[in-house]
Order: structure tokens, then sequence, then C-alpha cells
């Protein structure tokens, strides 16, 4: 059979399947529900496991789902693809996902495919939540898929980054530093505060509880899926969508979305990190491209040993975070957002002690004079929070844009081998074609348009605002050094000496203080 007329093996073995997902309202999973609809029209049916959320019910929920933007080239497509979902109240913190007897017979009876996207991606989240979010669910997924009477395969959604201890992480299964069972024991009776006080020496060598309790799920499947089909998909840092079914398509500020945002308004204008660093981001649509052919050839090919495969652009070696700076900057000059305080610029600096002078001068202070401002007009002042704010978003991110590390990918490329070259064009992963020139345009695009939803046809008038931001900074800057060099060269040959030998000591202890305490 030629290849203008081979069929496609992903779609023929979706067809009158039924499929249930956990985490569908989040970024990935909303976007995994998209590409099932659009590109498998002949499925059977798709479960989505919602909680009610402020007020809001599962049905609601899931109108908004499925009014996003996002869904608008299925609906050109096939209006009636909504008929093809349903939503199931429950959550992944209650007993049996707190699903009613009816719903949880659907899934015994009649379901084949389970993808396990839901979980908690904030790295600071208590560890004794990440515990029962990220851990507990899975055991409790488990549970149910052993009593699944047609199940054929079990996609787990972990990171890259759930063994970030290590330098080159294979794709396989590592022990953990403690046993979870014990800790999930622990998690069910020991109270929030002795949880809190242990946290660090619990996590050990892990940045954060949820790389931890990634690592830590990643072996309660080892132990405990037992002759299940399962297998494991570890994305990277995730970014907007490449190229399905819109460009630059975003919806949540995590990872890089809340970088692009916070600098293009002016907030964010320095960072630790490396401009070295390999900046390992993958797009949404890819690691959801993965996602459908690992189920379909887990479900064909029945692997005795759980696979593990690694979904990251590393590998490619042509990101780093000082050309995230560089690219995201150029974009945003020219897809300028609204509302900005000054003009955009970020800078990666290893040095910690330049870190924090940068952010009290560049982030701080002109919060703390528009605070100012606020008050004399009688507004509420907010910038100090916002700078807060983002500063403590930043700072969980040190870690990953400080180091570099190497995810193998040999599962990926022997999975792409054994796709048709119709499915490999269908649901590519293939990231040889990833111009990321181009790919952070189109982020910068997708987050003023999706993410901010700020009117396009506005940029124009949003540039103008951010040449006379430009104008005013160099003349604040120019200003400022003119006062230094009159202060300096206008005054006794004593007090220069004396200034800068002031100066140089204020530098270097304060650059023993902050390594010292590990700012």
């Amino acid at each position: 059979m030629s290849a203008s007329t081979e069929a496609s093996a992903i779609i023929e073995y979706f067809k009158r399947k039924s499929i249930f997902i956990t985490g569908a309202t989040g970024f990935i999973g909303k976007q995994l529900v998209e590409k099932l609809v659009r590109s498998c029209p002949d499925i059977e049916h798709i479960y989505l496991l919602i909680r009610p959320k402020r007020g809001q019910g599962v049905h609601d929920r899931l109108k908004e789902l499925i009014s996003s933007p996002l869904f608008n080239t299925v609906r050109e497509i096939n209006p009636n693809f909504e008929e093809k979902i349903s939503a199931l109240q429950g959550d992944i913190l209650d007993l049996n996902f707190g699903l009613s007897p009816t719903d949880e017979n659907i899934l015994l009876e009649q379901c084949q495919i389970v993808f396990h996207s839901a979980a908690t991606v904030r790295f600071q989240e208590p560890l004794r939540l990440a515990i029962q979010m990220n851990v507990a669910s899975v055991k409790k997924l488990l549970c149910l898929c052993y009593r699944m009477k047609k199940l054929q395969s079990i996609v787990h959604v972990s990171t890259a980054y759930a063994n970030c201890n290590r330098n080159d992480v294979a794709e396989m299964i590592y022990p953990p530093p403690i046993q979870p069972t014990k800790l999930l024991e622990a998690s069910e009776w020991m109270d929030d505060q002795v949880f809190d006080v242990l946290t660090n020496k619990i996590i050990h060598d892990r940045p954060n509880t949820y790389t931890f309790t990634k690592a830590l799920a990643e072996y309660i499947i080892s132990q405990e899926s037992k002759d299940l089909p399962l297998a494991i998909i570890r994305p990277s840092i995730v970014g907007s969508s490449w190229r399905e079914p819109i460009p630059g398509w975003v919806d949540n500020y995590n990872g890089p979305s809340g970088l692009v945002v916070a600098t293009g308004k002016g907030m964010l204008r320095t960072m630790l990190g490396s401009n070295n660093a390999i900046a390992d981001i993958v797009p949404v649509d890819v690691c959801v491209n993965m996602m459908i052919a690992i189920a379909w050839h887990t479900a064909i090919k029945h692997p005795k040993n759980i696979p593990v495969y690694h979904c990251c652009t590393g590998h490619l070696g042509t990101l780093t975070w000082g050309k995230v700076a560089e690219y995201g900057l150029y974009h945003l000059s020219r897809n300028s957002l609204e509302n900005a305080i000054s003009y955009p610029y970020l800078q990666f600096t290893e040095n910690r002690f330049r870190y924090h002078y940068l952010r009290v001068w560049q982030e701080v202070i002109p919060a703390f004079v528009l605070d100012c401002y606020m008050r004399l007009v009688g507004r509420k002042p907010i910038f100090i929070k916002l700078s807060e704010r983002i500063y403590k978003s930043v700072r969980t991110l040190d870690f990953f844009t400080s180091h570099s590390w190497l995810f193998p990918n040999d599962n990926s490329v022997l999975l792409q081998n054994e796709m048709n070259d119709v499915d490999q064009k269908i649901f590519n992963f293939d990231l040889k074609d990833l111009e990321w020139f181009h790919y952070w345009r189109n982020y910068c695009i997708g987050a003023k348009q999706y993410l901010l939803r700020e009117d396009l046809s506005r940029t124009s008038k949003c540039h103008k605002r951010y040449i006379r931001l430009k104008r005013l900074q160099n003349l604040l800057y120019f200003t400022a050094i003119v006062l230094v060099i009159k202060l300096i060269f206008f005054k006794s040959f004593k007090f220069r000496r004396i200034f800068i030998i002031l100066f140089r000591l204020i530098f270097v202890g304060l650059s023993a203080i902050t390594k010292k305490i590990g700012l």
C-alpha cells in the first residue's frame, strides 16, 4: 500500500473505543480531548473526571471547556463533537475518585483506554497534599483499572524532572529514597505542620514536592501494576502549542507562559539562571500526539515491562535560556502587551548578589514608586504585591534555569519507527522541523490573544506605548548616570577614594552574606 493510500493505524485502533481521562480541565488534558475528537472522530465516547469548582457544577465546567477557542477547528469540522464527551463527577482526593455507582459501572463495563494526567503541578504544594494528589491518586487509579473488563491501555503522565537529582536520566523507573507506602500511610494521619517541618529532610535532593511525589508515583506504578497494560510519558517543561489546532495556544501561567506575560508587562526583568543552560521546553501538541501514539502502541504490542518515554527537546541542544530571553524580547517588542509599566527586558544571571541588586533597582523600586502614585490618585496600590508574587513564582524556577539535563529519547524514537507514514504526520512528535524563533513569535501572540484575551487590533497602540516607555526609561537612566558622575568627579580626590573603597567592601560583604545564607 502506498503512503498516499495508507490508512492510519492509530485512528483505526481508536474506532469504537471508550476513553477515560483524568485531569481533562488541565493544560495537557484539554489539548488531549480536542485532539482525540478532531483526529479520531469514530471513537465511541470520552469520559472526563471533573470536580465541582467555585460553585460551578461539572456539566457547567464541561461546557466551559468545550466552548474554548481551542475547539474552534473541530467545531467547524464536526459541530456535534460534544455528543462524544461526558463529564463524570469526582475528585482524585476522594475514595475511588468519588465516582457514583452508575459512573463507576460505565467505566468498568465500557472503558478500554485510560489517560491519567490529573496532578497538582504547584512546585511548592505542601508535601501531605502533594502525596495525596500525585501518589495516592495513582494507587486509586490502579485499583479501578484492575476491575475494568475491557481495559487495553493506560498512559500515565509523569515529568522528565521526576529524577532531576540526576544529570543523566534514563528511560527507566528509579527506586525512590523512601518507600512511598510509608509516606502514604503517614499522610493519612500525620498533622500538616509536622509534614511541613519534615519536608526538606524527606525530599532531600529534590528541589520541590512536585518532582519528589512524581518520582514516588512512578515507583508505585512499577510495584503495583503487574499485568496492567501501562506506559509512562515524561514531558519536560510544557509550553504553548506548536501547530495544532492553532499555533501558540496557551491558557495558563505555568512555566514559560508566566515569564512571557510578566516580562511583556515590564514586571519581570531579571532571573537567576544560566544563559547557556538548556531550556527543555516541549510544545503541548507534541506531548499529546505522543500520548495518543503510546496508548495505541501499548494496546497493540503488550510490552512485558513498563515502557518510559521522554517527551523532551533538550537532546536537540538548540534552545538555551539565553535564547528564550532573546527570542521572547524580540517578539514582545513587536507584539506588545497592553498596560505595560516599562519596556520589556529580561536577563539571566548566575550571581545571586547581582540578581538581588538588579531586582531591587529594576523591579522593587519601580513598583514602590507606582504604588505611591496609586495612593496619590486615590487608587489601591497593587504593584509591590504583584512584584512579590512574581518573585516567589520565578524563584521556584531557579533550579531549572540553572541546570541542564540529558534525557535520552530512545523509546520515543522506537515508537516513531513503529508508526506508519500517515500516523507520523497526523500524530507528529518529530521535532526536526521546529524553529524556535518562529515558535516564540506564536507563543507571545498566543499569550496575548488566548491567555490575556487582549485585542490583537490594538497591538500597534501598545507598541507606541512601549516606545514611549523606552524613551522615558532611557531618560531616567541617563539622568541617574549624570548625577553619579557629578557626585564622583566633582568632589575631592579623597572623597572619590573613600567612595570606591566603601562600595567594594559593601559588594564583597554582600556577596559573601548571600552565598552563606543561600539566597
